[in-house]
């Protein structure tokens, strides 16, 4: 799971990674400041993995603005399958209470997507 928001978020990302899951934060659009109270035995869940893409600049900032990340590029390479990842659960816009339940509950088993 790449993380755009950041520490706001650190805890439910962590949370919605699934079993082997990994969770890279690359960037902080939620701010900069530190994740209150964070106990790595008690708030990473075992067998998750967490990384940072640290770099000169902060994404989504002054040095690197959110609009200069190549997101479409992204998009294309996701749908051409260039990368391994394949969410566990797809719904449909009509089925976002359902899919907020199912990730609330923890019973993702990993990514899930909701298609507009």
């Amino acid at each position: 799971m790449l993380d755009l928001v950041g520490n706001p978020v650190l805890r439910d990302s962590l949370q919605c990674a699934g079993p082997r899951g990994r969770v890279c934060q690359i960037g902080f659009l939620g701010g900069l400041d530190p994740v209150a109270d964070f106990n790595p035995l008690a708030n990473l869940p075992s067998g998750v993995a967490l990384s940072t893409f640290a770099s000169a600049f902060v994404l989504g900032g002054d040095g690197f603005p959110i609009g200069e990340v190549p997101l479409q590029a992204i998009v294309e390479k996701a749908e051409r399958g260039v990368f391994a990842a394949r969410p566990s659960r797809v719904f449909g816009f009509d089925q976002i209470v359902e899919a907020q339940r199912v990730m609330d509950a923890g019973e993702a088993g990993g990514k899930i997507v909701v298609t507009v």
